[in-house]
């Protein structure tokens, strides 16, 4: 078979404007005119069938079916519709004074249109017209793919932005354009007024195109409705010519990274208020979907390299949705965008885990998940994103706790959030009386590590953080469990009491924070 052309002819249109001439008339399958037509040929032979491609207007005078049975006939029927042939034109005046009943009957089992021609017109004629309108709609068509083709790119060349490029497709194809990301999120549109027109465009498309960035769809382009009738095919050539362009501009620069999303970072940091509507637009135009139900999770990740760090956010993130990052000061700054979860997990656990199930990709990064912002609860304001700026700072400010946290080893793991950091950063803040006071419960452990080169402090650190499990707690220190409960035996000798006690528990994890922000880490004995 033949590939069809992207955009064809009609049977109802070649019909009307190159048959007429023939006094045409349908005898069966009327709901079958729309099909198109790729080609009109005419023939005799009876045996025809095989020698078609599929999708032509086959024309004849019946000369190959006379003197044969009404059988035969219906088989000759039978197999133009099975090779996909569009409609038999059957002139009558020469070899047959109508059409055969078998012929119409056949014709109407199989929703084949048999078009009886009542005046003789010679087929030359009719075929050569129609096969050239065909073929100037083809060059039409090659001519606008090529036109598109050369905005585009020379959008992206200017750094027009996703939304010049949908602009440019809605104009070519005449219908609105619609891109939608796989989670269901609207990234943009182009000609329809609001989102709910653009989710009734993609309720009726006529057409749709996959963007794929490294071997998956991040996205899809979607042609809808428009107020002038456009062939599906035409839209879904257009849509296809438009989405190598379109992901090459979603994702410039690599997954999350672009000139819009490094920009919108620096404005984030910088408090600069956004527009909810621009916020959404910018997130989107970076290659990140974002709709009304998402939630913007703030990570900022450090590592020896930054290439590390910003491999380790994409690679977390491409579990979850789209994520725009910047390098700023060696240290990456990330809006992960994703769905807001289901279930028990939150948004500020599901980012932890995917950091933590890339393992070996992220033993050397230091990461700080912040508080996520609901897109639904956001204004038309610019409190989202200062909401956003927020949370990025806090993670940036937290981010010395947790790089301390790795160095002394008092956790496991280097993925961290800002609400566990919360408390050294309350500890930086209290007073200096009320620091030395918390200082002094864990003091002696503290002078009896320096003094003896034990690790009794790290121990019981470890050992409340794990909730005093001695299973994880053991693990976490890659020690016996006998081992563990000796070492908290001589713990609870040199405090004088059992740090491990309900009513000491939050007194004690709040010292460790008090100690790592007093900047001591050890303190010489006397």
């Amino acid at each position: 078979m033949l590939q069809r052309p992207a955009s064809t002819l009609s049977l109802r249109q070649i019909i009307d404007d190159y048959l007429i001439d023939a006094d045409p008339h349908v005898l069966t399958a009327h709901d079958r005119l729309e099909r198109p037509v790729i080609w009109v040929h005419s023939s005799e032979i009876y045996e025809i069938g095989p020698l078609l491609s599929g999708g032509e207007l086959l024309l004849t005078t019946g000369l190959g079916l006379a003197g044969l049975d009404a059988g035969t006939r219906r088989h000759y029927v039978r197999e133009l519709a099975e090779r996909g042939v569009v409609a038999l034109a059957f002139e009558i005046g020469r070899s047959f004074d109508s059409v055969p009943d078998e012929i119409i009957r056949e014709g109407s089992a199989r929703r084949l249109p048999i078009v009886e021609l009542r005046r003789v017109v010679p087929f030359i004629t009719m075929c050569r017209t129609s096969n050239t309108a065909i073929v100037s709609a083809e060059l039409a068509d090659l001519r606008l793919r090529g036109e598109l083709d050369t905005t585009l790119h020379d959008d992206m060349a200017s750094g027009g932005g996703v939304a010049k490029m949908l602009e440019h497709v809605s104009d070519a194809a005449h219908c609105p354009i619609v891109l939608v990301g796989t989670g269901g999120a609207l990234i943009a549109a182009h000609g329809v007024d609001d989102d709910r027109s653009a989710w009734r465009a993609v309720d009726g498309q006529i057409a749709s195109a996959p963007i794929i960035a490294r071997g998956r769809e991040i996205a899809r382009l979607i042609a809808g409705p428009g107020a002038t009738p456009i062939p599906g095919e035409r839209a879904a050539m257009l849509l296809d010519c438009a989405a190598g362009p379109l992901t090459s501009a979603l994702v410039r620069g690599g997954i999350g990274r672009s000139a819009v999303a490094s920009r919108l970072i620096e404005e984030l940091l910088a408090s600069r208020p956004i527009r909810r509507a621009d916020l959404f637009a910018r997130l989107s135009g970076s290659g990140a979907p974002v709709s009304q139900s998402t939630q913007i999770v703030p990570v900022v990740v450090e590592s020896p390299d930054s290439r590390m760090a910003e491999s380790a956010l994409s690679r977390a993130a491409a579990t979850l949705g789209g994520v725009v990052f910047e390098t700023v000061d060696a240290t990456v700054y990330g809006l992960v965008v994703m769905p807001t979860p289901t279930g028990d997990h939150d948004a500020v656990d599901c980012v932890r885990t995917a950091f933590t199930d890339i393992g070996a990709h992220a033993s050397r990064v230091t990461v700080v998940v912040g508080q996520p912002c609901a897109t639904a609860d956001a204004g038309p304001g610019p409190g989202l994103s200062l909401s956003i700026g927020d949370s990025l700072r806090t993670c940036a400010e937290r981010l010395g706790s947790a790089v301390e946290s790795v160095q002394t080893k008092s956790v496991a793991g280097r993925v961290f959030t800002a609400r566990a950091l919360a408390v050294d950063a309350a500890a930086s803040t209290m007073s200096a009386a009320a620091r030395d006071e918390l200082i002094d419960l864990i003091d002696p452990l503290v002078r009896h590590d320096a003094a003896s080169s034990t690790h009794l402090a790290h121990t019981l650190e470890v050992h409340l953080r794990n909730g005093c499990s001695a299973t994880r707690s053991a693990q976490a220190l890659h020690i016996g469990r006998q081992s563990l409960y000796q070492r908290l035996d001589r713990v609870r000798e040199v405090l004088g009491f059992d740090p491990t006690d309900p009513e000491m528990y939050a007194s004690i994890l709040l010292a460790f924070s008090a100690l790592r922000a007093d900047g001591a880490g050890t303190r010489t004995p006397n």
